[in-house]
């Protein structure tokens, strides 16, 4: 339990964690002046831009105005000629998952952690000259947008109209009317619930970090729940109607069919809690970017050899690619990271979920069982866990 109380952060502002979470968090905005003291962005423009040029990146640049309409999208992995023949303003280049491949930006989402590691999404790092915007739009899940770099201009409005300009790929308002403006500088926060919309002009050169927070929709945790539970039913069961009777309309659905019907689908969508955990564990750990982790080239025979090695490297830290989660299921605990589930000690799976980077000899010492030993050698071969 220390480890998981080492791990909690403090809002980044002049106002309580738990001021914010009981006021603000999916309730209204917040502006927040100097958030960041002295912030950096985690990167150059031209190290930004090198990023959205590699292929497991997801980058785009949005232009305002094209030669082929408004508000145009070109997608990435991008190209040294998409950057040769840029205007001068109204662009914007974004780069999502940024905390995936640069470690300091992890360092960044990190100060929200006072928000479940399950909720966190990714990072985004905008660049934009004068001029560059992506439009005014809203976002289904909250947001915190941080200025590391120049300034830029944002118009919020609560109540507004959701009608969107057709015909393009973004969803673009059509009617957009600020009820709030404030111009951020660097070191400025502004939080943001889900569906406020809002617009962000670059008033000069300028980047923004964008950390975004996981909001499945009803939809996609039902059909995906469901397709779990249907993977698993024996394709031997099938619909039985042994005390069929005669009916006086054969085109007719009768009742006692809907009730078979009804009984197939109530029996097998209960909700069982073990199935539930292992389902939403996965569910929320495996990697939705694409970008995963790449097994070591180094093998270890066992759980010793592995020991030996990490005590003479001193430190482990977990894959930048690899989101690792735990939670308990009955009286055991399971660890799960990138999809996969690890039968483990809840101090082993705390431990080393709550660390992102933590001493071999820490690390060690919560191994308390076979289990635990087994998960850490898989861990590691399977490049959720690096050595320094």
């Amino acid at each position: 339990m220390d480890n998981e109380k080492a791990t909690s952060c403090s809002f980044p502002g002049d106002i309580s964690t738990e001021r914010f979470l009981r006021e603000y968090w999916q309730k209204r905005p917040l502006l927040i002046r100097n958030a960041f003291p002295d912030i950096q962005s985690p990167l150059t423009p031209d190290e930004l831009a090198g990023l959205a040029c590699e292929e497991d990146v997801n980058a785009r640049i949005v232009f305002e105005r094209h030669e082929r309409g408004p508000w145009h999208v070109v997608h990435g992995p991008l190209t040294e000629a998409d950057f040769s023949d840029l205007p001068d303003t109204h662009w914007t280049l974004l780069v999502t998952d940024v905390e995936k491949h640069v470690p300091a930006a992890r360092e960044l989402i990190d100060r929200f952690r006072f928000i479940p590691d399950w909720r966190i999404d990714d990072l985004m790092i905008s660049y934009a000259p004068e001029g560059g915007s992506v439009g005014p739009h809203t976002d289904a899940y909250d947001v915190f947008l941080i200025q590391v770099h120049g300034q830029r201009r944002w118009m919020i409005n609560e109540n507004h109209d959701n009608a969107c300009i057709e015909g393009l790929e973004l969803r673009i308002l059509q009617r957009f009317s600020a009820s709030k403006a404030w111009v951020l500088g660097p070191g400025d926060m502004l939080y943001l619930p889900p569906n406020v919309a809002h617009h962000g002009i670059a008033i000069n050169e300028c980047m923004t970090c964008s950390v975004g927070f996981r909001a499945p929709s009803y939809s996609n945790i039902i059909s995906e729940y469901a397709e779990n539970i249907a993977m698993r039913i024996d394709e031997k069961l099938r619909y039985r109607d042994p005390d069929l009777e005669c009916q006086r309309n054969p085109a007719e659905i009768t009742a006692a069919a809907l009730e078979r019907i009804r009984s197939i689908i109530a029996d097998q969508l209960t909700v069982n809690d073990d199935s539930l955990v292992r389902w939403f564990g996965a569910y929320c750990s495996e990697s939705r970017s694409g970008t995963h982790a790449v097994p070591p080239e180094r093998t270890f025979a066992g759980y010793h050899d592995l020991t030996v090695s990490l005590l003479t490297h001193h430190c482990i830290r977990q894959s930048p690619a690899a989101k690792f989660l735990f939670a308990g299921i009955g009286n055991s605990t399971l660890l799960f990271v990138d999809g996969n589930s690890y039968p483990t000690s809840r101090r082993f799976a705390s431990t080393i979920a709550a660390n992102r980077s933590i001493s071999a000899q820490q690390l060690i010492e919560a191994v308390s069982s076979n289990a635990d030993q087994q998960a850490l050698l898989e861990l590691y071969h399977n490049g959720y866990l690096l050595i320094e």
